[in-house]
C-alpha cells in the first residue's frame, strides 16, 4: 500500500497560536494550499481519501475529492493530539454543510462527535499504531490521508519503527506531503514534508493547537 500523508492547510487556529481553537476552518491561504495539494495528488492514482473529523482536515481533502469524484472518508481516530479538555465537535449535518463529499463511520456521534482530549505520549502511540493497522487493511492500493501536524509525526514514527522516540521530530508544513510505501517485508519513506506543490509565499509552518 502507498500512503500519501498530508497535513491540513493553514487554519485560523494556526494564525492564533495563543488561543485554544481545537476545530477552526481553513484561512484563505489554507484553501489555496489545499487546492495546490489536490493538483499535486490528482494524477498519483489515489483510490481512496481519508480525513480527520476536524474541519480543517476535511476542507483540505475536499478539492482532491472533487477532482477525483471520490468521497472524503472521515475517520474519527485521525484527530489531532490534544492535551487539553474534552471538546464536542459539530453534528454530522453541520460537517456536511462544510464538506458535502464527506462520509462517516457509524461510530462517529451524529449530534456532535467527542474529541476526548487528555492525550499523552503512550496513548497517542497506541492510537497511531491502530490507525496504521486499519489503513493497511483497508484494501486500497494508494490512499491520501489528510491529518494533522502532531499526529502525522506519530504516524511517521510508527511507520518507521521508532514509535517510542518522541525526541525524533518531523516538522510538518501546512499541506506538507509525506509519501510512504508499505511493502511485505519493508517500509520505504519516499518523501518527507514535501512542499514543492506550493508557490513562493504560500509556505506556512504554524503548529497545530493542542
Amino acid at each position: 500500500m502507498e500512503l500519501y500523508l498530508v497535513r491540513h492547510g493553514q487554519s485560523v487556529g494556526n494564525t492564533m497560536p495563543d488561543r485554544d481553537m481545537p476545530d477552526s476552518p481553513l484561512t484563505e491561504r489554507g484553501l489555496v494550499q489545499a487546492g495546490h495539494a489536490a493538483m499535486y495528488l490528482r494524477d498519483r492514482g489515489i483510490t481512496a481519501i481519508f480525513a480527520s473529523p476536524l474541519i480543517r482536515a476535511m476542507q483540505s481533502a475536499q478539492p482532491l475529492a472533487q477532482m477525483l469524484h471520490l468521497p472524503v472518508q472521515v475517520r474519527k481516530e485521525l484527530y489531532e493530539v490534544r492535551e487539553g479538555d474534552l471538546y464536542m465537535g459539530p453534528s454530522l449535518e453541520s460537517l456536511l454543510d462544510y464538506v458535502p463529499e464527506a462520509t462517516f463511520q457509524d461510530t462517529i456521534e451524529k449530534d456532535g462527535w467527542v474529541y476526548p482530549g487528555g492525550d499523552y505520549h503512550e496513548l497517542v502511540v497506541q492510537r497511531a499504531r491502530e490507525v496504521l493497522r486499519q489503513l493497511r487493511m483497508c484494501g486500497e492500493e494508494r490512499i491520501a490521508v489528510f491529518c494533522h501536524g502532531n499526529f502525522n509525526e506519530y504516524l511517521i514514527r510508527e511507520a518507521l519503527g521508532i514509535a517510542s522516540s518522541a525526541h525524533i521530530r518531523f516538522p510538518q508544513a501546512n499541506t506538507g506531503m509525506n509519501h510512504i510505501i508499505f511493502r511485505e517485508y519493508a517500509t520505504e519513506l519516499i518523501k518527507l514534508n514535501d512542499t514543492t506543490h506550493l508557490e513562493a509565499g504560500q509556505l506556512s509552518y504554524q503548529q497545530s493547537s493542542v
